[in-house]
């Protein structure tokens, strides 16, 4: 299952703030190499302090352990999320209407 998970920090917590922190990627690495999920994508918007992260993930307590790290750290979301290939057939199926 995909999830699109949007993380933001507090200017405080950015990890550029100093050069210590600058090296801590730990939750990073971490994250590739967590058991049950596969990092797809990740990038992020200095300016907001937020990350985008697009992860497979083989169930949600997976998800969730992966995401561990980044909780402490600010607040943020993860959605189920369908590729676009997957979603246009869906969606001429009939499968998004409502049922009236």
């Amino acid at each position: 299952m995909l999830f699109q998970i949007v993380h933001s920090l507090a200017r405080q917590m950015c990890p550029a703030q100093s050069p210590e922190a600058t090296k801590q990627d730990d939750w990073w690495q971490a994250m590739k190499k967590a058991p049950g999920i596969k990092v797809l994508f990740g990038t992020v918007s200095p300016v907001e302090h937020t990350f985008y992260i697009t992860v497979e993930a083989d169930d949600y307590q997976a998800l969730t352990r992966a995401l561990g790290p980044l909780v402490g750290m600010g607040t943020g979301h993860a959605v189920p999320v369908l590729t676009l290939d997957q979603a246009f057939p869906m969606a001429e199926s009939g499968v998004f209407r409502a049922n009236i």
